[in-house]
């Protein structure tokens, strides 16, 4: 078999529907045959992971098993993928046809670029989940925000600054309080060692935004996306300013919906605001 060129690095627990979305655009892609696919399932049954191993792509792939949480996952898969280029797909997200190979194609006329992200959106082409900017620009410190999440980046194996990239610490599942932040953590010590990373913003990844349809539980969940934004800012020593306008705004969103009626998400607004100042205090919330 063709030795692959990127390796599709993604952790899951018990969401076997969505993978098989993102199974199907890894098949539909243009360089399919050059894509491996390194699954690593978290949930007792093993359903994605039994997914896998019935439909399996035209390149190579491999599953795994890890402890919870979203870091551990993904360096369990980083440390067993091939490919010089990895990227990070959540199991709820997809690809265009061709996203991946234009991808491939930007980081080998590129060689100066650690990585590159592109930007996620509905597969209506609405943008999901971040403000994303809507021109191309390199990804640094005060952009981040509006430039990068975990399903968007592709960065080169030789830039990472570990065998084991994401802190364990920080991220979906992880212990604690610091439920977010994982992938900027990674992406701002790649940029402080140097690496240059592109922002494509017609390099797209599809992704559900699914805000509107929460629950009571989405506001424990927005609290503890706060704690890991705001351990971000204090751990990487960013810009109060940015973080008190990024705030700001939280703020000002959270009234409006409670004018609207919105509680549920006024709340999670109120939440979110509340974590953010703990983790950047270095506190529990």
């Amino acid at each position: 078999m063709t030795e692959p060129l990127i390796s599709l690095v993604c952790s899951t627990i018990g969401r076997p529907v969505a993978l098989a979305r993102l199974l199907d655009s890894v098949a539909a892609s243009d360089v399919a045959d050059r894509i491996e696919v390194v699954l690593v399932d978290q949930s007792q049954d093993q359903a994605s992971a039994r997914l896998l191993e019935q439909r399996p792509p035209s390149g190579p792939w491999q599953t795994a098993r890890s402890g919870r949480g979203a870091s551990v996952g993904r360096n369990v898969g980083v440390g067993l993928a091939k490919a010089p280029v990895l990227a990070f797909p959540d199991d709820n997200c997809w690809y265009p046809p061709d996203t991946i190979g234009r991808v491939l194609a930007l980081l080998d006329e590129r060689r100066d670029l650690a990585g590159v992200s592109g930007q996620q959106v509905t597969a209506d082409g609405r943008p999901s989940m971040l403000r994303w900017l809507d021109r191309p620009v390199p990804v640094s410190r005060l952009n981040f925000m509006r430039t990068s999440i975990c399903s968007t980046m592709f960065l080169r194996r030789s830039a990472l600054p570990s065998a084991a990239p994401f802190d364990e610490g920080i991220g979906t599942g992880s212990p604690g309080w610091r439920g977010a932040g994982e992938e900027s953590d990674l992406l701002l010590r790649v940029i402080a060692a140097g690496g240059d990373i592109l922002y494509q913003p017609d390099l797209h990844i599809y992704q559900d935004d699914d805000r509107n349809a929460i629950t009571d539980e989405f506001v424990d969940k927005m609290l503890k996306y706060g704690v890991g934004i705001g351990h971000l800012w204090r751990r990487h020593r960013l810009s109060v300013t940015q973080l008190g306008y990024h705030s700001a705004r939280k703020l000002a969103g959270s009234g409006i919906r409670a004018a609207k009626g919105q509680r549920t998400l006024a709340r999670s607004d109120m939440a979110y605001l509340r974590g953010v100042v703990a983790g950047w205090r270095g506190i529990s919330p």
